[in-house]
C-alpha cells in the first residue's frame, strides 16, 4: 500500500511539473517568408517644402535560430536573404512613385523567454538589438541622378513567436519582430542639385511563416 501510495505521489507530483518545449543545448533553426512592413515618416526636403519620402513593403527569405540556454532560456538571432526596398515619394511629391531604392540586412540578436508547454506549441518572446545595414542604394525617376547614401541603424527589438512541433523535431512556426530602424539619407548632386540630409524613421514590423528543425 505505501509503495502504491509513493507511485501515486510521484506519478501527481511529475503532472504538475510545468513541461518544457526545449532544453538546454537544444539548436532550433527556421526558414520560410518574411515580410517587412514599415511604419515609416521623413524629415522634409529643404529643396522642396513639404517634400518627404516614405519606404514601402517587401519579402524575401527569413532565417532564424535559437539556441537554449536552459528549458526556459534562448539566444536567437534573426537573419535575412537581402530585403530590397522601392522609396517613393511623398507630401508634396507624393505624386511621385518610384524615386530610389536599397537593400539592406537586419541581423537581430534577442534573449528569449519559452513558456512551460504541455503539448506540441511552443510560445516564446524576445528583447533585443537590431542592427541593419544599407547597402546598393540608387536613386530613379526626379532623382536619377542624385546620389543617395543611407547609413547603418542600431535599435532595440522585441519579438513573439510560436513553434509548431511535429515527430522527428521537424516544426512549423510563425514569428513577428517589431525593430526600432532610423537612418539618415544622404542626397547629393544630380538635376535637383540636392545636398542636404534627411532622417527617415524605419520602425518595421516583421512577420515570418515558415519551417525548421530541432538538433
Amino acid at each position: 500500500m505505501n509503495t502504491l501510495k509513493s507511485v501515486v505521489l510521484s506519478t501527481a507530483l511529475v503532472a504538475a511539473m510545468p513541461a518544457f518545449a526545449y532544453e538546454a543545448g537544444d539548436i532550433i533553426v527556421r526558414a520560410g517568408a518574411a515580410g517587412v512592413f514599415p511604419n515609416d515618416d521623413s524629415d522634409s526636403l529643404n529643396a522642396i517644402a513639404g517634400a518627404r519620402v516614405t519606404v514601402e513593403d517587401t519579402w524575401s527569405l527569413g532565417l532564424t535560430g535559437t539556441y537554449m540556454v536552459n528549458n526556459q532560456f534562448g539566444i536567437g538571432l534573426l537573419g535575412a536573404w537581402p530585403f530590397e526596398h522601392d522609396i517613393e515619394g511623398d507630401g508634396a511629391i507624393s505624386n511621385l512613385d518610384k524615386i530610389a531604392e536599397t537593400k539592406h540586412l537586419p541581423p537581430t540578436l534577442t534573449l528569449q523567454y519559452h513558456f512551460p508547454a504541455s503539448s506540441s506549441i511552443h510560445p516564446y518572446v524576445g528583447a533585443g538589438l537590431n542592427y541593419t545595414y544599407f547597402f546598393d542604394e540608387e536613386t530613379s525617376g526626379a532623382l536619377d541622378g542624385t546620389k543617395i547614401d543611407l547609413e547603418s541603424s542600431f535599435g532595440f527589438a522585441v519579438e513573439a513567436g510560436v513553434d509548431f512541433e511535429f515527430s522527428g523535431g521537424w516544426i512549423a512556426s510563425g514569428q513577428v519582430w517589431y525593430a526600432d530602424i532610423d537612418t539618415e539619407a544622404n542626397l547629393s548632386g544630380g538635376g535637383l542639385g540636392l545636398n542636404e540630409n534627411i532622417d527617415v524613421e524605419i520602425d518595421p514590423v516583421v512577420f515570418m511563416v515558415g519551417i525548421g528543425k530541432k538538433f
